[in-house]
């Protein structure tokens, strides 16, 4: 072929691009604003969306309601107007050419709303009422009302079906974890798939040292300012998340950040300052006589370790643009004391989002976030050696931890001095992060759209340790002092691009076809250093005089194409099928490709009727999705080798773990079916969803023969099911001119059962008495427990009256028949069994909302879990003979003759028994509380076109709770599944308070304002 036939061609190609363009620009358009208001309080919509129906021309309202629509098409046009919670409405409008034409629009207050547009799970913007699965909203008004720290904590109470834990109260976010639907992995964790603004983010919470082994202080969603969020869209299942292939097995989560309004610049500044508290100290021994009865001195350094903590947050954004252009920019400094001294969040962040019409059919849209975190934590749960709560809870009362001489005593027998800690030892963390987008949106034919979306998500992550030498009792290196520099580069790279073709409506019906590809890569690199036999003055590495280091670096890819056909009849009934096919590396040649298919029907049977019943809709769905392994196990397909020097020089063996050449993802099957109903003119309306899930070829490690050279292989090992009931109910209660009232209610239920395993039963978190075991919820408690006679259910005491355990023979006898003649039948045969489960029968919210005389805005959330058990191994370590610092304890040091004295080793009898250690986790929550005024009078309005917002605000102000610990909500292993190196843990693994950080209670002072 000769240049000049390329040459040739190439002009017609882009002739052939451009005509579209230039034929476009000559025609004649106009101009479309104006003002969108409550229709009961006059006040303005923020968030809400215009389009111009039959194009993709549109516009959001800024803070006040104003909005402006640009480049409209002249002639008589129909506007779309939307926002969740209110009932949709459409206006007609003439425009002329080079004119403004005014269109205010008031919107009615609506609990059901069908028409609400949705992206996650479609591939394309897509109405409600044409998805067959349930999509839960959350929309930047109910984020912004929460008053929260980070987004994940925004969300709690408002998603039926949605388990949003905040693991500790570590500042910054606490480690909270989201669950979605149960458990559906044990290798995966259990959060959902995260994206934001196009960019697959990624939400690890691992260690980088240890600060507790299996706790996680912090997600690194806590990154993200709840201020930039404009709505977040929710799925739960499969049957919705077939579209992201074999990453979406625990749900999807979409988050979008707002994008800015036309129109002059507005101002908003938004001030927080906050103040948080121990919700009530942990009762110990403080009886003032020893064991032999002698008087003794005891002390409670609670009011040492923990204080009022003061927090401070300053957000300001600035938005507009024109018809070309808009713009959203912000900025945030957020500082925030922990309620354990010496702990501490600080978090600066600046974002840049820019829209720009670059021709009449191609719009760009760039996203930008730079955010910088600084931690300042202390280890906690399993970190006995220099964690502050082990060592509080491992410590005998009678200890005065007081400095003498500016030396600290160490404790008699375990870890270190609580107060030390708190004045010497160091944690720091330093995180730099980048997320950011650009998104191209063709639409070279009205009918025809493509998207193109490349996505980055850059992490440096560094993690220092600084551990003071004699900081440590015992003669372990750790004693002699350490320094500890970890340094973690962690890059997700994602493209997207999605076609869409709307066919011209044949007859009653129409359809819609949308094909895309996705190709996403991550690579995690791990350098660190550590040094031991420190130097008396110096902290970093290099005044050590031990030195070791490793260096880590990992690489995943994922390839996906899809494919997807929508068919609508009389816009009533709508039909969806879709495929993806995924390609990981973390799976084996043979079994990469793997098919995600999915089908759904939504049927709407009343549509905005008046009277009683306005509103019905039956939809149903049918999907498949996987897991991937995460890091820790990115490489099981192959058998990897562990360095081993010997004399000086360099040698390799074997890991322990044999790799298994034929690999493939977890698979997930559901089927859900639900109902969507309004009633009474829109004032209330129903959610309710069935679905029914099940996970096959499980992956974890099934254990090999030592003979083999291995002693584990990463493996399918069996099946397990989620089978549950969503239900969500909105009222709007009073609707006056000077008061509104509506509620919002949720209720959800998940019944989760491991089906089948290959393997035998086994312990899922190493050290703790969790079980993967068939016929059981996955993570139950399986341990010891206190005989009991098998006809009275009496329990048996032995001489002394303490406990007899179930699985000693000095206490039941050497033989079976022993134990039976004791028992008096065969129910205490077995040395363990199933003593409760960590999974609750049942989650609820009750939030309740009032604007009185337009101005007053006051609300309050309940949310609770119910049925669930916690063991709690906090007071289990109080009890051990090395402390007994326990409330509890104090009843063996009572006089004899006194009744409520307990007999000597009663509770040393009580370790042994873990059964004794289960309590009822059941709790109801205040979880969020707030009262809003808006200053607006002339002298106000005259600098402030919205006035003044005044808000007071709390967070887990109280908690309705049988649990004798901290706080019910307290889970020792937060999201980890894997832990550190070879440190088993599952995401099944929850329900264990040990050690943990208390989630404080939290009073906020805010104001806002925007000029």
């Amino acid at each position: 072929m000769t240049p000049s036939i390329v040459r040739r061609g190439a002009l017609l190609i882009v002739l052939a691009l451009v005509s579209p363009f230039a034929l476009a620009a000559q025609q004649a358009t106009g101009t479309v604003s104006g003002r969108v208001t409550d229709l009961s309080i006059g006040r303005g919509l923020p968030d809400v969306q215009i389009v111009v129906t039959g194009t993709r021309i549109g516009a959001v309202t800024g803070a006040n309601g104003e909005y402006t629509l640009t480049g409209v098409p002249i002639g008589t046009r129909t506007i779309t107007v939307r926002r969740i919670g209110y009932q949709p409405t459409t206006q007609t409008v003439t425009v002329l050419a080079a004119s403004t034409v005014t269109a205010d629009v008031a919107l009615h207050v609506s609990a059901v709303n069908l028409s609400e547009v949705v992206v996650t799970g479609t591939g394309i913007a897509t109405e409600k009422r044409k998805v067959g699965t349930n999509i839960a909203t959350i929309d930047s008004a109910l984020i912004g009302r929460a008053n929260a720290t980070t987004v994940d904590q925004a969300m709690q109470g408002k998603i039926p079906g949605a388990q949003i834990t905040q693991n500790s109260g570590n500042p910054g976010g606490g480690g909270i974890s989201v669950r979605l639907r149960g458990v559906n992995s044990f290798i995966s964790g259990s959060d959902p798939l995260y994206i934001v603004d196009g960019v697959i983010v990624d939400n690890e919470s691992g260690q980088l040292a240890d600060l507790g082994i299996r706790s996680n202080p912090q997600n690194r969603l806590a990154d993200l300012n709840p201020d930039d969020i404009e709505h977040i869209e929710i799925i739960r299942g499969a049957a919705a998340a077939a579209l992201y292939g074999s990453r979406a097995n625990n749900g999807v989560v979409q988050i979008f950040t707002k994008k800015g309004t036309t129109g002059k610049p507005r101002f908003t500044s938004t001030t927080r300052w906050g103040s948080s508290e121990l919700r009530a100290q942990q009762p110990f021994n403080f009886y003032p006589f020893d064991v032999n009865g002698l008087p003794i001195n005891r002390f409670n350094y609670q009011d040492d370790i923990f204080h009022r903590a003061a927090s401070w947050d300053q957000n300001v954004t600035i938005e507009g643009g024109n018809d070309q252009t808009r713009y959203f920019m912000s900025g945030n400094f957020g500082n925030e004391d922990g309620i354990m001294r010496s702990t501490s969040s600080r978090r600066t962040g600046a974002r840049i989002n820019l829209q720009q019409q670059l021709t009449p059919r191609l719009v760009a849209n760039i996203t930008s976030n730079y955010i910088n975190t600084n931690n300042e934590i202390q280890a906690f749960g399993e970190q006995n050696d220099y964690g502050i709560m082990g060592s509080l809870f491992f410590a005998p009362t009678s200890v005065d931890f007081r400095p003498v001489n500016g030396v600290y005593p160490l404790p008699p027998a375990l870890g270190t001095n609580p107060l030390l800690a708190i004045d010497k030892i160091r944690n720091p963390q330093s995180i730099e992060r980048f997320i950011g987008s650009t998104k191209l949106t063709w639409t070279p034919i009205t009918n025809f759209l493509v998207d193109y979306t490349i996505g980055l998500d850059n992490v440096g992550f560094e993690q220092r340790q600084f551990v003071p030498r004699n900081a440590v009792l015992g003669t372990a290196p750790l004693a002699t002092g350490r320094s500890q520099s970890v340094f973690e580069n962690n890059r997700v790279v994602n493209q997207d691009a999605v076609t869409s073709y709307t066919w011209n409506a044949m007859g009653p019906f129409e359809a819609r076809t949308t094909a895309g590809l996705n190709y996403t890569s991550q690579r995690v690199r791990i350098t660190s250093a550590t040094a031991n036999g420190l130097a008396p003055v110096g902290d970093l590495v290099s005044a050590g005089s031990v030195f070791s280091a490793a260096q880590s670096d990992v690489q995943l890819r994922t390839l996906g194409i899809y494919g997807q056909q929508e068919l609508s009849f009389n816009d009533k009934l709508f039909l969806s099928g879709a495929v993806r096919w995924d390609a990981s590396s973390t799976f084996a040649p043979s079994e990469r490709w793997q098919a995600f298919p999915k089908l759904s029907a939504s049927y709407v049977v009343i549509d905005n009727r008046p009277g009683a019943l306005n509103n019905l809709r039956v939809r149903s769905a049918l999907g498949w999705a996987g897991s991937q392994p995460g890091i820790l196990n990115a490489y099981s397909q192959f058998v990897t080798f562990t360095q081993f020097p010997f004399a000086g020089r360099p040698g390799f063996v074997n890991d322990i773990t044999f790799g298994n050449p034929s690999l493939k993802n977890e698979r997930a099957r559901e089927w859900e079916v639900g109902t969507d109903v309004g009633f009474l003119g829109g004032r209330v309306s129903t959610e309710a969803t069935y679905y029914n899930r099940i996970v096959s070829d499980l992956l974890f490690f099934r254990p090999l023969p030592t003979s083999t050279g291995f002693s584990r292989q990463f493996f399918p090992i069996g099946t397990m099911s989620n089978k549950g009931i969503e239900l969500l109910l909105r009222t709007t209660n009073l609707d006056k001119t000077n008061l509104q009232w509506t509620s919002t209610l949720t209720y959800a239920h998940n019944k989760n059962n491991v089906d089948s395993l290959t393997i035998l039963d086994f312990q899922s978190a190493g050290g703790y008495p969790n079980r993967i075991r068939q016929g059981e919820p996955a993570g139950v408690f399986y341990g010891s427990y206190a005989a009991r006679n098998c006809q009275t259910g009496a329990l048996l005491l032995d001489s002394l009256g303490r406990y007899r355990r179930s699985n000693q023979t000095a206490d039941m006898g050497a033989t079976l028949a022993i134990r039976e003649a004791l028992s008096g039948g065969t129910c205490n045969d077995s040395l363990n069994k199933v003593i409760g489960d960590p999974n609750p029968k049942w989650m609820g919210s009750f939030l309740n909302e009032f604007t009185i005389a337009k101005k007053l805005r006051v609300r309050a959330l309940l949310d609770g879990v119910f049925g669930n058990k916690i063991m709690n191994l906090s007071t289990r370590a109080q009890n051990a003979g090395i402390a007994s610092n326990s409330k509890a304890y104090e009843r063996e040091l009572l006089p004899y003759g006194d009744p409520r004295k307990l007999p000597p080793g009663f509770n040393a009898r009580t370790q042994g028994i873990f059964e004794y250690w289960v309590e009822d986790g059941t709790f109801v929550k205040l979880r969020e509380l707030s009262a809003s005024y808006t200053l607006s009078g002339l002298g106000v309005r005259r600098y402030f076109a919205d006035g003044i917002d005044l808000t007071v605000s709390g967070r887990n102000l109280a908690v309705w709770t049988n649990y004798s610990g901290y706080d019910p909500e307290i889970n020792l292993f937060g999201t980890n599944a894997g832990g550190i190196g070879s440190v088993q843990t599952t995401s099944a693994d929850r329900g264990f308070d040990f050690g943990g950080y208390p989630i404080p209670r939290v009073w906020q002072l805010s104001a806002r304002i925007t000029f």
